[in-house]
């Protein structure tokens, strides 16, 4: 049987307590954690703090890869606090943040602004750490029956339910109801435009109608005149005739 002095027995206890933290504390930073404000279903303009540890003991952390579940696309997001220089881009249902390396043991803080957090209650981001030596760091496990602790646990976000009246937004990139009509706004207007001589034909001839109601004031007046000369002339030889008679009487 051990028997140890009073501070022997103390120096132990640290040790052993020392030691129980560090191993209960290694798993916590190993795990790339996401946290989001507010943690709310359909919640707008929400900010999501994405944290991850260096493992790695010889190479610097140069990006994450984030799955995006159903709902988000990356252009959702936008890169607002992270390493110096460091740019935000992807496709699919891949978002993509990364840049210069890391120094050897720097822990990664990023801060990303998300358009609308999608519906359900939860938010999973199953991510993929990279260092600058080729090697990654995969933590896009989730709980299971047979595995309710995984190794590599994929980040999840917690979400509450939607506030009420919430709806999801147009997703982002995908032309919107009123795009349609300024897209087509120029085909509508072209029409009239076009046709707009056509239109106008009637206009250009009406001169030709004017002239020839003109031609025809002038026959009628031309007639009229006629008439009255054919009258006087008739009315002369009535009194010729007369002058005649009445010297023969």
């Amino acid at each position: 049987m051990l028997i140890f002095s009073p501070a022997r027995r103390g120096a132990v206890v640290l040790v052993a307590g020392a030691t129980v933290v560090l191993g209960a504390a290694a798993p916590a930073l190993a795990h790339v954690e996401v946290a989001a404000t507010p943690a709310r279903a359909l919640a707008t303009d929400a900010v999501l703090t994405l944290s991850g540890a260096a493992e790695s003991d010889t190479a610097g952390v140069t990006g994450v890869r984030v799955q995006l579940p159903a709902g988000l696309v990356p252009a959702d997001f936008r890169l607002t606090a992270g390493p110096v220089g460091w740019r935000l881009a992807g496709s699919g249902q891949v978002l993509r943040i990364g840049g210069a390396a890391l120094p050897v043991g720097r822990d990664l803080e990023l801060t990303l602004r998300v358009r609308q957090l999608p519906a359900g209650d939860r938010l999973v981001l199953k991510t993929v750490q990279t260092y600058s030596d080729g090697s990654e760091d995969a933590w896009i496990e989730l709980p299971s029956a047979s595995v309710p602790e995984p190794e590599q646990p994929a980040p999840v976000v917690t979400l509450a339910a939607a506030a009420p009246g919430a709806t999801p937004l147009p997703r982002a990139g995908a032309p919107t109801s009123s795009a349609a009509p300024t897209t087509a706004a120029p085909t509508t207007t072209a029409g009239p435009t076009t046709a707009a001589p056509s239109s106008s034909a009637p206009a250009v001839a009406a001169p030709a109608d004017d002239s020839g109601a003109e031609n025809a004031g002038w026959l009628f007046g031309g007639v009229g005149i006629g008439v009255l000369l054919l009258g006087a002339f008739v009315l002369a030889l009535r009194r010729r005739a007369d002058a005649e008679n009445a010297a023969k009487r």
